[in-house]
């Protein structure tokens, strides 16, 4: 489906891929080379590095944030339901921009932490990771019942697919429900430097619920409907 860029929408594009260049070629130029061979691939539950490896295969980390700009581009021109994409195009334009530099930050702790800029111990990684996401989830539940009928952004179950009826009360009742899910997790994150394993598995648990409780409430919409 061809879907034509407004001026605003092109500008946003180019200077989100802008700033994915200037992400690379610092690491390229500079990161890379100074990281030593073996470097922290992997960090644990309390936020310590458990896991080590070479530095070459964290290229492919740092290119992540290229591919998800990528897919987030083409996802409305690829969806059979892009037209709809329009009618909640600042939406999707600021989740594209939090999703991509989210990768972009996870892409640069190998080298923060390589470097000795952020401690191997400690609970600082998981910190950043619970902050982080929880405030995607806080953003994504205050907006989720703006976004329209479509393939592959929101909450995608069978019966939302199915109807659009379930598709907008579902996302009506996942708004709160993901930025209860989300305040659980900020709160997890600053809880992280007392218990940062067990704040780590907090969050995560209340993300899980949290979108198993909008899949049951989907489907009960649909058994209502008698469907």
């Amino acid at each position: 489906m061809k879907i034509e860029l407004g001026r605003g929408e092109r500008a946003f594009w180019i200077v989100l891929f802008a700033a994915v260049v200037v992400h690379l070629l610092a690491y390229a130029l500079l990161a890379y080379p100074a990281m030593p061979q073996t470097v922290p691939t992997h960090w644990g539950a309390d936020g310590a590095v458990d896991g080590w490896g070479d530095k070459a295969g964290t290229l492919l980390m740092a290119a992540v944030p290229l591919v998800v700009a990528l897919v987030m581009l083409a996802v409305p021109r690829l969806d059979p339901k892009g037209r709809n994409f329009e009618r909640f195009r600042g939406v999707y334009l600021g989740m594209s921009a939090a999703l991509t530099l989210l990768m972009v930050a996870v892409a640069w702790m190998t080298p923060l932490t390589a470097l000795g800029l952020v401690p191997e111990g400690g609970s600082l990684v998981s910190t950043i990771i619970l902050f982080a996401f929880g405030a995607l989830m806080v953003a994504l539940g205050n907006y989720l019942p703006r976004v329209k009928p479509n393939y592959t952004f929101g909450i995608r179950t069978p019966w939302t697919l199915a109807s659009e009826d379930n598709w907008r009360r579902t996302h009506r009742f996942a708004g709160p429900v993901f930025v209860a899910a989300g305040a659980a997790m900020l709160v997890a994150a600053l809880l992280s430097t007392v218990a940062p394993e067990a704040s780590f598995w907090v969050g995560m648990a209340a993300v899980l619920l949290a979108t198993l409780v909008v899949g049951a409430y989907s489907f009960l919409v649909w058994r209502r409907e008698g469907r």
